[in-house]
């Protein structure tokens, strides 16, 4: 993995078990026990995770499934979860078998709940996002019209993923459940893929009030059929449009964040770009940046969308692996007056130094909105190269004459 992962790869950075893969029954289904039944047989599959979270604490976990040996198409899913849960996220991997070591070599026991906390995504091959849901009982992730659908492999090894925030006085064991609704190959005219679009350059000093703003090219013509928004609790608003257009989706919540269903359809262009902010207002004493803790901040678009195209569902650097270099294809929008050559100054005289990207953030926060491009440009080469300073001369005088 090349020098982004360790910087950018934070970002998704995202007990007991009685949790399990259930596969559909011929024969006799589950009774509903008022949280989620599962799907009909044959119409799909359900799984769950069930964690136990001290009182006081705050966490990610984990849990490795597979799914059932025929391949899916997944129309849309369902969760729900108990109280105890912040979101609920659910991810396809590329491996074959359950796996007991991430990529490095670290050994972890997965055949149960496992920590997470430093990002669901941090040490795992991940191909992509199936399903989920930032809402206890309201509007999941993924859902299409009648005749698309995402491709979930047979067998296709698949990592759940539950943020869970514990602030009563006793042990909670909450549960979560996903169903993922499938349709006949036959039906399928379309595949469809999940906009996931993450800003990893959130800086919010102490006592004060920013915005994060994030521009994702959309890299072949689509149709989007839901959108929403996610971000932590100094998030005080929200608004996306596509780039010199109103806002199509705007509001100013963090909690029961409404999931926008696009009637019909918002079809967008190839060469279209998809902008959207977060606000933050920050009354603690201590600066916030990103990351998948509540202490942290966060400022992500979320949408169903068909023909799928990985390099758009992830903002990805086109021609290279679309998840390995997820958010890295956009363009950051600074907040300031800086010039392109003083933004990168600044960057640069951070570089080695403790708190390295957190500095860079806020050097890239304090650019001109007018200068974006050059920034980000400059930015995605410093950290994607291996030598920054013979791969990135175009990047870097380009921005030292801006």
């Amino acid at each position: 993995m090349r020098k982004a992962a360790l910087y950018i790869v934070l970002a998704l950075s995202t007990g007991l078990v009685t949790g399990c893969t259930d596969e559909p029954d011929e024969t006799t289904p589950e009774p509903d026990d008022g949280l989620l039944s599962p799907p009909a047989a044959g119409k799909g599959v359900q799984f769950k995770m069930t964690a136990a979270i001290e009182s006081g604490t705050e966490s990610e976990k984990c849990l490795f499934v597979q799914a059932p040996k025929e391949t899916l198409f997944v129309q849309r899913d369902e969760v729900r979860f108990t109280p105890g849960s912040h979101h609920f996220l659910l991810y396809e991997t590329t491996y074959k078998e359950i796996p007991a070591a991430k990529e490095d070599g670290t050994p972890v026991d997965t055949t149960q709940v496992f920590d997470c906390s430093e990002g669901a995504t941090n040490g795992w091959a991940i191909n992509k996002l199936v399903g989920g849901s930032q809402n206890a009982d309201g509007g999941s992730i993924l859902k299409f019209p009648d005749n698309v659908a995402m491709r979930v492999e047979g067998g296709a090894v698949l990592l759940m993923n539950a943020h869970y925030i514990n602030s009563s006085a006793d042990t909670l064991s909450p549960e979560v459940r996903i169903n993922l609704h499938t349709i006949p190959e036959s039906q399928v005219e379309h595949a469809g893929d999940i906009l996931f679009f993450y800003n990893p350059f959130i800086g919010v000093t102490a006592q004060s009030e920013s915005r994060a703003r994030m521009r994702c090219p959309i890299r072949e013509d689509i149709t989007v059929t839901n959108f929403q928004s996610h971000m932590h609790r100094r998030g005080v608003g929200y608004s996306a449009s596509i780039a010199g257009g109103d806002p199509f989706y705007e509001h100013d919540l963090w909690e029961g964040v409404p999931v926008e269903e696009l009637a019909g359809g918002m079809k967008l262009g190839k060469g279209d770009i998809l902008d959207y902010h977060c606000d933050y207002k920050n009354s603690e004493a201590r600066d916030v940046f990103q990351g998948p803790r509540s202490t942290d901040e966060m400022c992500m678009a979320i949408g169903s969308y068909y023909p799928a195209d990985a390099t758009t569902s992830q903002c990805a650097i086109p021609g290279e692996d679309p998840f390995d270099t997820r958010n890295l294809g956009g363009e950051w929008v600074g907040n300031g007056d800086k010039t392109c050559k003083e933004s990168m100054d600044c960057a640069v005289g951070h570089f080695g130094k403790e708190k390295f990207f957190e500095n860079v953030t806020l050097c890239m926060m304090a650019s001109a909105p007018e200068k974006s491009k050059e920034v980000s440009d400059a930015i995605r080469c410093l950290f994607t190269s291996a030598d920054p300073v013979k791969d990135c001369e175009t990047q870097f005088a380009t921005c030292q004459a801006n």
